[in-house]
């Protein structure tokens, strides 16, 4: 595997030869900031930080806890917390500095260019209502419905690792109690998909590795795993045809089969959808198994490479 380290810096550098950085990250500072900031807490979150990533790269920002790699991608994504904020240098997407972007201007950003599946990200399913009604509501958001890449048929998971849905335990089915009571105030709500909205939803969730994508779509979060629940908002950020995707820690709490499979997976997604993807991880050694090129920040929050 290091040996794809070093064929995968070479193709990059021919890459890169003539071609615009995607996103390029120039002396960045972020630090924590209003009234209840003392002079101990204003001291640099990270400093200095600086590289960039070209179309079509998986580039992996790694480094021990507490360094600063998923501040910096909360930063690129525009979703910093109030109290802390960028206070020098510069992020360029696509040829434009968007650390001035108000909050409109980054919404349509995360809406059209930039994906972002955080640590937390499972609490952004809600758990009352199908994956279907879910994803249909992404879709009408995004307005997009071309599935990338059009040459390979909808519904075809061969390409991509197949993650089995486990049987969960139903306790004198109180399970199936509640998808009855669900089901029957979704039905009382409305909200018809259409033939098209369907088959995209089902390419989708075939993209991301499941090999029964109605079952998916026709369950409740509750009913899924976590690594599942992951997986069908990875395929909601893919449904609004992202440019650069950013996956912070996505192999964490997995066992080496299982984050083979996501890394298997994210190559694929790669060619599938023309991604340019950010990886940030603590497992230099795992990411380097599938990324173009990695880079590390120091605990003081600088970047070697």
């Amino acid at each position: 595997m290091e040996d794809r380290s070093a064929m995968g810096w070479k193709d990059t550098i021919e890459r890169m030869a003539g071609r615009k950085a995607l996103l390029h990250v120039e002396h960045l500072e972020i630090c924590r900031t209003g009234v209840r900031a003392s002079a101990s807490a204003s001291k640099p979150l990270l400093r200095d930080v600086s590289f960039s990533v070209y179309p079509g790269e998986i580039v992996a920002l790694t480094g021990p806890s507490g360094c600063g790699k998923s501040l910096t991608a909360h930063a690129i994504a525009g979703m910093l917390e109030p109290s802390i904020r960028v206070t020098q240098g510069r992020i360029y997407y696509n040829g434009e500095d968007i650390v001035p972007f108000d909050e409109r201007r980054w919404q349509r950003l995360r809406r059209e260019d930039i994906g972002l599946l955080i640590q937390q990200s499972l609490s952004g399913l809600n758990p009352i209502r199908t994956i279907r009604a879910q994803l249909t509501d992404t879709l009408r958001l995004h307005g997009r419905r071309r599935m990338p890449h059009d040459q390979k048929e909808p519904g075809h998971a061969d390409d991509v690792p197949s993650f089995a849905a486990p049987q969960q335990a139903d306790p004198q089915g109180v399970l199936s109690r509640m998808r009855q009571i669900l089901t029957r105030a979704t039905e009382m709500a409305g909200g018809r998909v259409t033939p098209a909205q369907e088959a995209y939803l089902r390419s989708l969730l075939s993209k991301v590795g499941f090999a029964d994508p109605e079952h998916i779509l026709s369950s409740y979060p509750f009913e899924l795993s976590g690594g599942m629940c992951q997986r069908v908002l990875l395929a909601a950020m893919l449904s609004g045809g992202p440019r650069l995707f950013i996956a912070d820690e996505p192999t964490t709490a997995l066992d080496v089969i299982n984050r083979d499979k996501v890394l298997a997976l994210l190559l694929q997604l790669r060619e599938d959808f023309d991604l340019t993807i950010l990886l940030i991880s603590h497992d230099r050694q795992g990411m380097s198994r599938v990324a173009d090129r990695v880079l590390e920040m120091s605990p003081e929050g600088r970047m070697h490479q």
